[in-house]
């Protein structure tokens, strides 16, 4: 009988853990389905696409005509006069073009192309990352309400407690009305703030189900908290952190790929003044009053003589586009590194704060049941124990705080240096 119990048991366990949403799967799922991700997926295709018609330029072309027009006047001479002559009549012709030179601007164009392609991948992860640290934030979010609901309800039966005992303190003559008032409002209190509590963890909650597109299945409990929160571990110098940046901030990359997109079009505009040599060539075919057929195959090449000045005003506006991204870079790096070191700050004050809380919470506890003890002989008044239990509530929230905020501080350091998808989540 006890066996079955047992299964019963851990059958029940196992198909609560298998219910709740863990953090890897609402990665997968936001970035299977938000639209936010596909958005930017979507425009990294756009620009794939853009770069396959710019590199047809560097093939040949051909084309083909075909016409046929059931009456056509044809003008004829004869006898130092003109006649006319209606009749039906066809045309067919293929014709092809290939540029043998053009001082490198199709190549130029192209690799233009590929650098506005690369551009749209990397902005691709940095809508990726940002969906994961909301989904991180939103997660733990819930994670840190669960352990702040799991304060204000031990505060709830504490002061329920004290208000009961106060009462029939009261009764025997032991303690006065005020003691007993007292302990009410500090119980009344205790519940509105398990209520906002509550309130809150329904909004974080619906927040998380807008991102992951479906409900969020189970309670996503406070050992959650407690779990990420002791994985984390950071030790790095600012210099290594600023590497980093440069490297992986997919921003950053961003950035770069722009400034490679502007110096291939700055090269093009510089040898627009160059002209271009193409070969062509067709063949014809006509039928109508008679049939015949032409062909043409030659070279021609065309050097632009005067334009109105439109070249050079195009080569100084490249170049200016240039000196743009670049500047656009340097002062964007220096905005991510400040934020990074802030959020490494961040994170290094946080750990220090969870062990200086831990420490109140020890001796917030063991003064708490010493002014319990000293209240119900005489020797301490309720204002001695409500403040004993008050460091005890603020210990406990200061603890849950300060593990929320190390969270907090480490998703955002994984957005900036490009490390959200752990184990895969962004491959599944």
């Amino acid at each position: 009988m006890k066996t079955k119990k047992t299964i019963v048991l851990l059958l029940c366990a196992t198909s609560m853990v298998a219910g709740t949403l863990s953090v890897e799967d609402a990665i997968r799922k936001t970035l299977h389905s938000h639209p936010g991700n596909q958005v930017a997926i979507l425009r990294h295709h756009n620009a794939v696409s853009d770069s396959k018609s710019i590199r047809s330029s560097l093939h040949p072309r051909i084309d083909a005509t075909v016409g046929y027009y059931p009456t056509k006047t044809f003008v004829m001479p004869a006898n130092g006069a003109f006649s006319t002559r209606q009749s039906d009549a066809f045309h067919a012709d293929l014709a092809g073009s290939y540029t043998l030179w053009d001082a490198g601007r199709a190549n130029d164009r192209y690799a233009a192309s590929l650098h506005k392609n690369n551009e749209a991948d990397f902005n691709r992860h940095v809508a990726e990352n940002a969906l994961i640290e909301q989904v991180r934030l939103n997660y733990y979010t819930l994670a840190y309400l669960d352990s702040r609901k799991g304060t204000a309800e031990q505060s709830v039966r504490f002061y329920q407690a004290q208000y009961e005992r106060s009462i029939s303190m009261r009764k025997n003559g032991l303690k006065t009305e005020a003691d007993e008032s007292r302990f009410k409002a500090s119980l009344m209190e205790a519940k509105d703030t398990l209520s906002a509590i509550r309130a809150e963890t329904d909004k974080t909650a619906l927040a998380l189900m807008l991102l992951i597109g479906e409900q969020v299945e189970g309670e996503i409990s406070k050992e959650e908290l407690d779990r990420r929160c002791d994985t984390i571990v950071r030790v790095e110098t600012p210099e290594t952190l600023r590497q980093k940046l440069a490297v992986k901030n997919p921003q950053m990359q961003a950035l770069q790929a722009s400034i490679d997109h502007a110096k291939s079009l700055a090269e093009v505009a510089g040898k627009e003044r160059y002209g271009n040599v193409a070969l062509v060539g067709s063949y014809g075919y006509d039928n109508s009053l008679s049939s015949y057929d032409s062909s043409l195959v030659g070279v021609v090449g065309t050097v632009p003589l005067y334009e109105g000045g439109k070249i050079s005003a195009e080569a100084q506006k490249s170049r200016i586009s240039l000196s743009l991204a670049q500047k656009e870079y340097e002062s964007t790096e220096r905005i991510l590194y400040a934020e990074l070191y802030g959020a490494y700050s961040d994170l290094k004050r946080a750990a220090e704060a969870i062990a200086a809380q831990q420490s109140i919470i020890d001796a917030a506890n063991k003064t708490l049941l010493l002014m319990e003890g000293r209240y119900a002989q005489g020797l301490a008044t309720y204002i001695d124990v409500l403040e004993a239990q008050s460091v005890v509530e603020n210990g406990y929230i200061g603890l849950s705080e300060a593990k929320f905020q190390k969270i907090r501080a480490w998703a955002h350091m994984e957005k900036m240096l490009n490390q959200g998808c752990e184990n895969d989540v962004c491959k599944n």
